[in-house]
């Protein structure tokens, strides 16, 4: 009974041992549980306040901030919304819902297209013929274009474009402007040149016409562009340089020389003759020409009313409008002829006041007339008078030569004298003096 007592006592005590060993145990298991747990409650607030915030930016990825040279449209799972969002704030859903596609649309763009040989960069401001002065094009690097006249010429492109309908850009073109909307307007631009270049000749492609070209050009792309929907329109195309293959520019700056002396005459002629119409017509002349003009042909083609017409408006202005040489030949005969008829008239009133009297007196009309002459003789300046006596039987009046005649005679004798002279050479003339 003691034995049993003893061990149940054994036993009981062995068990009390054992409850306190495992409590020393699990009390750090639970304490890093507990750290566990905290820490994974913390790491689940922070996760779920980053997903919030990621939440709230994905919500507010669609909004963008569009620039005041810029324009967006939207496409929603792909298909592109109605209308244009201006410069400002555009709201729109997040990707993948929505997507907005911002591009330049209100600033001008640059672009550069050469028809031009290869040429090194140092050597690009020079003129062909010193760089490029024989040889051949090479059709791969080489960049020319075919005139009206078999010719060759070289030109460079500077072309200005603006995007003007984003909408028809985004559809048709691309999402983004790069370097598919320059390869564009290039391979339009290429095919605009070739057709219009070749209704030119070399030389107004490159010196007479190049602008007029360049406008033409500029018309063909936008036609081109618009046939398209592009959405894009060329503001401007200049050509900063054009030239002929540089094997020929000294044959065209000859062509040019010249061309520019036959048009410095043709100025000159064109001056020379209307100093000349101004100084015989005035400057009534052009439309007296063109009268003329239309005179010659009415006679010509026999319509008589029509150039007795014209024949009497042009005597009527030559006597009362032109000016120059003809106006005052005009005037001048007027005013003979309104003197003319005042002095035949005078006289012929005279004559027949003296017939009327000769009638009526005759002797006395003779005596008066003879007196009358014999005192204007008299008085006249120059006149030598002899008296004469009436009893002299002869009378001999020795006049001396006219000073006038005698001044001619000897002015005629000096050159006679002048013609006869030897006017010999140095050396004949070293012939005949005397040697010292």
């Amino acid at each position: 009974m003691a034995f049993a007592h003893d061990h149940h006592h054994h036993h009981h005590h062995h068990h009390g041992h054992h409850h306190d060993h495992d409590d020393a145990h699990d009390a750090p298991f639970d304490a890093a549980n507990e750290s566990i747990a905290n820490a994974l409650r913390s790491s689940f607030r922070v996760l779920k306040f980053i997903m919030f915030v990621l939440v709230i930016m994905y919500c507010f990825s669609g909004v963008e901030c569009i620039d005041e040279n810029e324009e967006a449209v939207v496409l929603r799972f792909g298909k592109l919304l109605p209308g244009v969002r201006p410069s400002g704030l555009s709201r729109a859903f997040p990707y993948p819902i929505d997507e907005t596609i911002v591009v330049t649309t209100k600033r001008d763009n640059k672009l550069d297209v050469r028809h031009w040989p290869q040429v090194r960069p140092e050597q690009e401001g020079q003129p062909l013929n010193k760089v490029r002065p024989a040889g051949g094009l090479n059709p791969a690097i080489d960049g020319a274009l075919l005139t009206a006249d078999k010719g060759m010429v070289h030109m460079h492109w500077s072309v200005t474009y603006r995007i003007t309908d984003l909408r028809n850009f985004v559809l048709f073109v691309a999402d983004r402007q790069a370097e598919k909307l320059d390869d564009l307007i290039a391979g339009v631009l290429d095919n605009a040149a070739i057709r219009v270049v070749s209704q030119y000749t070399a030389e107004e492609a490159t010196r007479g016409k190049t602008t007029e070209i360049a406008e033409r050009v500029k018309a063909a792309v936008n036609t081109e562009l618009e046939a398209l929907q592009s959405g894009v329109t060329v503001v401007a195309i200049d050509v900063p340089k054009s030239s002929v293959p540089g094997q020929t520019i000294d044959a065209f700056d000859m062509v040019t020389r010249a061309e520019n002396e036959k048009n410095k005459l043709i100025r000159e002629s064109d001056q020379r003759a209307r100093d000349i119409l101004n100084r015989v017509a005035g400057a009534e002349h052009e439309e007296l020409i063109a009268k003329l003009n239309a005179y010659d042909l009415a006679v010509a083609e026999e319509r008589a009313a029509d150039a007795d017409a014209l024949r009497a408006e042009i005597d009527a202005m030559i006597e009362t409008r032109v000016g120059g040489d003809a106006g005052r030949a005009i005037r001048e005969a007027r005013s003979f002829y309104t003197r003319a008829v005042q002095q035949i008239r005078g006289e012929v009133t005279e004559y027949q006041a003296a017939l009327a009297e000769y009638l009526a007196t005759p002797e006395l009309f003779i005596n008066r007339m003879w007196e009358d002459t014999r005192a204007r003789l008299m008085q006249q300046e120059g006149v030598t008078k002899h008296f004469i006596a009436k009893q002299a039987d002869e009378v001999r009046i020795k006049i001396g030569k006219d000073p006038e005649q005698r001044k001619l005679d000897e002015q005629r004798k000096l050159q006679q004298e002048a013609e006869q002279r030897d006017f010999s050479t140095p050396q004949q003339l070293h012939t005949v003096i005397p040697e010292e």
